[in-house]
């Protein structure tokens, strides 16, 4: 993914942009989605969907095989993200996601 495509992405992830991010994700759900070389501290897009509470994003990122165990440079999960920016419901959904790939293993 070039650096102009994951700012499109990104861009996408912040406005809540459903079909824009629709239209910048794999079709077939690739991890390589989950990318993070372009955005500072090891952020991915699913923890700047869950920092902006864009629990609609959140859901595609997750159906797209965005990963909500990967952690930042900081040690902070999507669902940290989420805590942090006050949207509590949201982190508990990736608590829960995360809960269930654990005992999926």
């Amino acid at each position: 993914m070039s650096t102009q495509d994951e700012t499109d992405l990104i861009a996408a992830v912040c406005a809540g942009d459903i079909a824009g991010l629709r239209a910048r994700l794999s079709p077939a759900g690739d991890a390589k989605d989950d990318c993070s070389a372009g955005l500072p501290n090891g952020l991915t897009p699913l923890m700047v969907a869950a920092a902006c509470g864009h629990q609609d994003v959140v859901e595609l990122l997750l159906q797209c095989g965005a990963d909500p165990t990967r952690r930042d440079r900081h040690g902070r999960s999507a669902a940290a993200h989420a805590r942090v920016s006050g949207h509590p419901h949201l982190a508990e959904r990736l608590d829960i996601v995360v809960d269930q790939e654990k005992t999926m293993r």
